[in-house]
């Protein structure tokens, strides 16, 4: 295998191991959260934009804030990106853990299996490459 072959295959192993991991650790607190996590309400206040239209479009992602069990005030953005049904103003499930706000997640069904399907699905892809060109010598 040349060098630069050995590089692409190192990255894509690397990568894909990478995404497996934290696909498996986001699986491991959705389900702590559901195990053990307060429910709250919670409020969309804006949406923070990435990209541009230039390079393929912009990427929007829900801030959401909520208040816990305690009165404080926490905010965090939406790990997945979109805002189809997240309208600023509007009202969001969230749970997150009594001794660990910052863990807070939005508790729709939909967003918590795509959030932890889009990294083990990219992460299997990407160790499946690296496995392939490792086999086959390319």
């Amino acid at each position: 295998m040349e060098g630069e072959a050995a590089v692409w295959v190192a990255m894509s192993l690397l990568a894909g191991l990478a995404l497996l991991g934290f696909g498996t650790r986001e699986a491991m607190v959705q389900r702590r959260l559901q195990r053990e996590g307060i429910r709250v309400r919670s409020l969309v206040v804006r949406h923070h934009v990435t990209g541009s239209e230039m390079d393929g479009g912009l990427v929007y992602f829900a801030v959401i804030e909520f208040v816990d069990a305690q009165g404080g005030r926490h905010t965090f953005q939406a790990g997945s990106s979109g805002v189809k049904g997240l309208p600023v103003g509007g009202g969001v499930p969230v749970r997150y853990l009594p001794e660990a706000p910052k863990s807070a997640r939005i508790d729709l069904l939909g967003r918590r299996i795509g959030e932890v399907a889009a990294a083990l699905a990219v992460g299997t892809l990407f160790t499946a490459i690296g496995i392939w060109m490792l086999a086959t010598g390319r």
